[in-house]
């Protein structure tokens, strides 16, 4: 066994970044413009959680629409959905509410899909089960 595999410059970068287009509603002069989207660090992941977690009371509510707005907004890297710039066009002030008013629900879907992709979060129990199986 050797260390020399788990010494960063000899390991595959997790965070590639991966061309999606979304629509073909966002297009410039060469045609649909791909957006750029990239694996979340466990960090970033945690956050997502955490910040579609509501307390009442002594009790936790957990928020998957939030979740799901956190993932993408935290995958997304280009266009960047925090520019204070491409947020007030769409007069919004946070990455979830300009993807309310950029997106309609097939295109956050297909987006959202890629995503959870991207995080290995598409998986269904089912297939988890089939993998350890195999």
């Amino acid at each position: 066994m050797s260390l020399t595999a788990f010494l960063k410059d000899n390991v595959a970068n997790p965070f590639e970044e991966v061309e999606f287009v979304v629509s073909d509603r966002f297009k410039d002069d060469k045609g649909a413009v791909a957006w750029k989207l990239r694996a979340m660090s466990p960090d970033n992941a945690l956050l997502a959680s955490d910040r579609a977690t509501v307390m009442n009371g002594r009790q936790s509510d957990f928020k998957t629409s939030t979740y799901f707005k956190n993932v993408v907004a935290e995958t997304v890297v280009y266009p960047n959905l925090r520019d204070k710039e491409l947020q007030d066009s769409y007069g919004v002030m946070d990455p979830g509410q300009l993807l309310n008013k950029m997106l309609n629900s097939a295109e956050f879907n297909k987006l959202l899909e890629k995503c959870l992709e991207i995080n290995g979060l598409n998986k269904t129990f089912e297939d988890l089960k089939t993998e350890v199986k195999n």
